[in-house]
């Protein structure tokens, strides 16, 4: 049995976004595969709708979620067919980095997670 916590926080105003280089660097991988699969239009608008959902969790307008089968110490929510794992540090939000729903999420979070603690750590 898994534990799944959601969380909800409601900023007065939005939270200023961060993305770490990996989340960067996913983010450019996932366009370049959807506009190569799908087509530009397709690949704009999947794009698009991430960034909204970034959006709205800066806004508190969407809350995210915490379940330790992934992290302890991220906080994740679902955009289209990418898990997108977040960080709040000193009142900003941090994309630290996203997946594919079909990836094997916590073998490949555990992989990532030295980095992205490095990345974090250089965001000012």
């Amino acid at each position: 049995m898994h534990l799944m916590k959601w969380i909800v926080k409601v900023p007065n105003k939005p939270l200023p976004i961060y993305k770490t280089p990996t989340a960067e660097r996913k983010l450019i991988e996932t366009a370049k595969w959807s506009a190569t699969k799908c087509g530009r239009k397709i690949a704009r608008d999947y794009l698009g709708n991430i960034e909204r959902v970034i959006n709205l969790v800066a806004s508190g307008l969407l809350p995210t979620q915490k379940n330790s089968e992934f992290s302890n110490r991220f906080t994740f929510c679902l955009a289209e067919q990418h898990y997108l794992f977040f960080e709040v540090k000193k009142d900003r939000l941090i994309l630290a980095t996203l997946f594919h729903t079909a990836m094997h999420i916590k073998e490949r979070i555990t992989e990532e997670k030295l980095g992205l603690s490095h990345e974090i750590m250089g965001i000012k």
